[in-house]
């Protein structure tokens, strides 16, 4: 038997025939949908239903209250208060990791010799879990023993209290998510910067250009959709931002660094009112819906920029 027979043979036995074709595509996409239906769907559906109850650890039984949970959210100040957290922190996050990811990525872009080794030492934050981070960065924070405040005491300054107090624990949350995920836009970006037509740039070079104008006007709007599609996935991300928060301040002091995310689990499993926190969570799926939606309608990105 040739070998073109023997692999239409298996691929008969295993896909069955032309007349079957719904049983091969059945085969191949049952396991991917079964998954979904299990972990997607389902649990997706389920915390919809969860959150028109009153179901609490206590009653034991959820009875329908309709938008009762999201009326309370709505007048709920601590609701509130998280979501400013979320606010800021997407907006500054984002904002400063933006900036020093284009940054970095310019800068590299030059090919300095021994660049390669530091942008591989560049991306190993970005490879650790964010909880690790987080119980990390408190420890080098600590304010009796941390690495960080021995330091700038060793230079003769006075380090500030960096979980302890309402005004820096935030900015503290913002430099270590910084710290960790800019070198994701940096790659993104830099990646971008790789395949751009250098065509262009030899030609605003003989037109006179120089480096700003250069790249306000060419290398910037060229790098706009990798940008962008950076930002956005940055947004959401920082958005539900819960384990770094989780390792690093848990939500204080005084709920300083209290985010929608942790605003949720401190519901269900501190409270264990459950029906409460599918609400808050279904609060943030309406909010990244909208905002991302936002975001890609007004940032046009056409096909002549990406060129």
């Amino acid at each position: 038997m040739s070998l073109a027979t023997t692999a239409a043979t298996q691929t008969k036995f295993v896909f069955g025939t032309r007349d079957e074709p719904g049983r091969a595509v059945w085969l191949l996409l049952g396991p991917c949908l079964l998954y979904l239906i299990v972990f997607s769907i389902y649990p997706l559906f389920h915390s919809l239903r969860l959150s028109l109850t009153d179901l609490t650890a206590a009653t034991g039984t959820g009875n329908f209250v309709g938008l009762a949970n999201y009326r309370a959210l709505l007048v709920d100040p601590l609701f509130w208060n998280a979501a400013m957290n979320s606010a800021i922190m997407v907006f500054f996050s984002v904002s400063i990791q933006v900036v020093l990811g284009v940054a970095l990525a310019m800068f590299f872009n030059l090919q300095l010799k021994g660049a390669w080794i530091v942008r591989g030492i560049l991306l190993l934050p970005m490879l650790m879990t964010p909880i690790i981070v987080g119980v990390m960065w408190r420890a080098l924070l600590n304010p009796d023993w941390g690495l960080v405040n021995w330091a700038i005491k060793q230079i003769g300054l006075t380090p500030p209290d960096w979980l302890g107090s309402v005004g820096m624990s935030m900015v503290t949350v913002i430099l270590v998510d910084c710290w960790q995920w800019t070198p994701f836009v940096f790659i993104i970006v830099f990646a971008r910067l790789q395949v751009l037509s250098q065509d262009v740039f030899e030609a605003a070079q003989v037109d006179g250009a120089g480096p700003f104008v250069t790249f306000r006007r060419i290398t910037l709007p060229m790098l706009t959709p990798a940008i962008v599609f950076a930002a956005v996935f940055r947004a959401v991300d920082a958005f539900r931002s819960f384990d770094l928060i989780y390792g690093l301040s848990y939500g204080g002091p005084a709920r300083s660094t209290t985010t929608l995310s942790f605003f949720s689990f401190q519901n269900g499993f501190q409270f264990q009112n459950y029906g409460y926190a599918a609400a808050v969570a279904y609060m943030m799926l309406l909010i990244l819906a909208v905002g991302t939606t936002v975001m890609l309608r007004y940032v046009q990105i056409r096909p002549g920029n990406s060129r």
